[in-house]
């Protein structure tokens, strides 16, 4: 049975709110002021997803959705939402985060917006069917893979490389087996790693068709299994990500900045706050995206031993202790306030839950910047809160659109320490 409903807003997962007689419903691919028919299907927290049948009053911020794709691929939420209003909503989802967690912000800097077909880094899933293979991404909220045809949303190298990659791994992929394939186009050209789901012995005629789609393909690198084993089969090309003076040498499946202009607008944002430090701390580091190859001197800590390698290579070439990296995990083991005081500034950009434990350690410290990375707006909210606390100032925010089209956004801040205030200020204040 269907309902008809009212679209109040749009949820933070990208889908329309709706309220009606006290139950509240998702429903995906409306916009707030329509009017829908709508099918319940789940319940989901404390509403019901519900299936959109038919859009009666149409909001006059819709717009056609440029991909064939859309509403079954789970990549894109928001194809069908006007631009200008779209990147609206996502910086209200950051204000209404700090909002919630009390932060005092300032005005936000313009927001780097994300543009069609720039996404340099993607995980397709590829899946063997009978002779054929399907590669592409997940459908939303399911399992089946949609075959994509075209992308809006990757570089038009990636999107080319879909055929070529269901053809040989066709013919390599036992019936039913699938794998992820992490592409990166790095500055020496695509870096692929294929990672089955289920381990199995590559034959010398599969390692032989690999070797020749890599070739045809004109992959800089191609490797075969698990981020942390990965054996490259062919390297045509070292693939190298270029950081002012440092050069570095990424392993396979590495993380990278979704796109090439927020990954410059992340360092010139670093590079303008922080650019009197002497000594700078990188935390949950990667491969040093933010800070390498700048005048201080880096000390990065990251969990990831390949990217540890990675980083300690490049200080190697780099010389005179510019970059160095520690293997550490903050989480089990952040870096104490006294450890942190040795440094100007610290950066951070740490996964979706943030960084709980080592935020409380700065909130102690006497680190005159600390700049925060943040790929979620509730955990970055939480942390800021602390730091607030500890006596840091959030004084800068740039939202950043790395993943057009989604219900995520991302953001790089400026904390300083706010000056002390004196007796007399405070007893001034106090009347």
């Amino acid at each position: 049975m269907t309902v008809t409903l009212n679209i109040i807003e749009i949820g933070a997962r990208g889908d329309g709110v709706a309220e009606e007689n006290g139950q509240r419903y998702f429903v995906p691919f409306t916009l707030p002021g329509e009017i829908v028919e709508a099918e319940p299907r789940d319940k989901r927290g404390e509403g019901i997803v519900a299936d959109l049948v038919e859009v009666l009053a149409p909001s006059r911020h819709r717009e056609p959705a440029p991909c064939k794709h859309f509403t079954v691929c789970g990549g894109c939420a928001l194809q069908h939402w006007r631009r200008d209003i779209y990147a609206g909503w996502k910086n209200e989802l950051i204000a209404r985060a700090l909002t919630q967690r009390g932060v005092a912000s300032p005005a936000f800097e313009p927001a780097l917006a994300g543009l069609p077909k720039e996404r340099r880094r993607a995980d397709f899933v590829v899946r063997r069917q009978g002779r054929r293979a399907v590669a592409g991404f997940h459908e939303r909220a399911g399992q089946q893979i949609v075959d994509v045809e075209e992308c809006f949303v990757v570089t038009p190298k990636l999107a080319a490389l879909l055929p070529s990659l269901r053809t040989v791994l066709a013919g390599i992929l036992p019936e039913g087996g699938s794998a992820d394939a992490i592409v990166n186009d790095t500055d020496a050209g695509l870096d692929v790693l294929v990672r089955p789901h289920k381990r199995f012995t590559l034959s010398l005629e599969s390692n032989q068709k690999l070797v020749a789609f890599a070739e045809s393909a004109d992959l800089a690198r191609l490797s075969w299994g698990d981020r942390a084993t990965a054996e490259p089969l062919v390297t045509r090309r070292q693939p190298r990500l270029v950081f002012g003076d440092a050069t570095l040498e990424p392993p396979p499946g590495a993380f990278l900045q979704a796109t090439r202009r927020a990954e410059q607008a992340m360092r010139e944002a670093v590079a303008s706050w922080i650019g009197d430090a002497r000594r700078v701390a990188d935390l949950f580091a990667g491969i040093g995206t933010l800070t390498a190859g700048r005048p201080w001197r880096a000390t990065l800590y990251e969990s990831d031993k390949p990217s540890v390698a990675v980083v300690e290579a490049s200080g190697r070439r780099l010389g005179g202790g510019k970059l160095t990296a520690v293997h550490r995990d903050l989480f089990r083991n952040p870096l104490m306030a006294a450890e942190l005081d040795v440094f100007d500034a610290v950066v951070l950009d740490p996964p979706r839950a943030g960084a709980a434990a080592q935020s409380i350690e700065l909130a102690r410290s006497k680190v005159t910047w600390i700049v925060y990375g943040s790929c979620d707006p509730g955990s970055f909210a939480r942390d800021a809160h602390t730091l607030q606390a500890g006596g840091y100032r959030l004084e800068k925010l740039v939202p950043i659109d790395q993943f057009l089209w989604s219900p995520h956004i991302e953001l790089i801040a400026l904390f300083t320490r706010a000056p002390l205030r004196s007796a007399k200020a405070k007893s001034e204040d106090a009347r």
